[in-house]
C-alpha cells in the first residue's frame, strides 16, 4: 500500500513539475525571454547534432540561441541616446545683459489691475493699460505678478534690444497659458512659472 502511494506521489509530483516548468517557459517566451545578463532556461537551448558534410567526425560548437529579439532602432533615437538629453523647459524669450543688469517694460493690455514684485524689492501695482519700465536690474532676476481682480493672465516676454525685455501682460481664459512668475537667468534665458 506504502509503495503504490509513493508510486502515485512520485508520478504526480513529475506530471506538476512538468506542467511548472511549461508555465515558466511559456511565460518567459511571452514576456520577451529571460532578463537581460541571465541565460534561457535549459529546455529552450537546442542541441544541432547535425554534422557538416565535409567536417565528419568533428564536434561542432552550436552558439545558444538567444530568446530575447533583437530590437532595432531608427537611426535618429541610436543618436539620440549618445547624446546627452535636451534640457527642459525652453526659455520663452532671451535677453542680453550688459555688465549683469537689464531694463524690463511692463505692458498691461488687461483691462485690470495688476500687482507686481521683483523679488527683493517693494510690491508694486501696474494700472489697467499702462505702461512702466525697471531699469537697470540686476540678473538673475524673478518678476512675480497677479491681476487684483484674481484674472488669468498670458504673459509674452520679448526682447527689444540688449539690455531691454518688454514683458506684455494680456488677459486669457486658458488655464494653460496662465503664469503667476518670469524668472531670468544669469546668461539672459526668460522663463514663465
Amino acid at each position: 500500500m506504502m509503495i503504490q502511494f509513493l508510486s502515485n506521489f512520485v508520478k504526480r509530483t513529475f506530471i506538476i513539475s512538468g506542467i511548472g516548468s511549461s508555465l515558466m517557459i511559456i511565460t518567459i517566451s511571452q514576456a520577451g525571454g529571460p532578463p537581460p545578463g541571465t541565460k534561457p532556461p535549459a529546455a529552450d537551448r537546442q542541441e544541432d547534432t547535425s554534422e557538416p558534410s565535409g567536417n565528419r567526425g568533428k564536434p561542432v560548437e552550436v552558439e545558444p540561441e538567444t530568446t530575447e529579439p533583437t530590437r532595432r532602432q531608427p537611426p535618429t533615437q541610436q543618436s539620440e541616446t549618445t547624446q546627452p538629453p535636451p534640457q527642459f523647459p525652453e526659455p520663452a524669450g532671451r535677453v542680453a545683459p550688459v555688465e549683469g543688469l537689464i531694463t524690463l517694460r511692463l505692458i498691461n493690455q488687461t483691462g485690470a489691475v495688476i500687482e507686481y514684485q521683483v523679488i527683493g524689492g517693494r510690491h508694486r501695482t501696474l494700472g489697467e493699460t499702462s505702461v512702466v519700465e525697471l531699469s537697470e536690474l540686476p540678473i538673475p532676476l524673478t518678476l512675480t505678478y497677479q491681476r487684483s481682480d484674481g484674472g488669468l493672465l498670458m504673459v509674452r516676454p520679448r526682447s527689444i534690444s540688449p539690455r531691454l525685455l518688454e514683458v506684455i501682460f494680456n488677459p486669457t481664459e486658458d488655464f494653460d497659458l496662465d503664469t503667476k512668475s518670469l524668472n531670468i537667468t544669469g546668461k539672459g534665458g526668460v522663463f514663465l512659472n
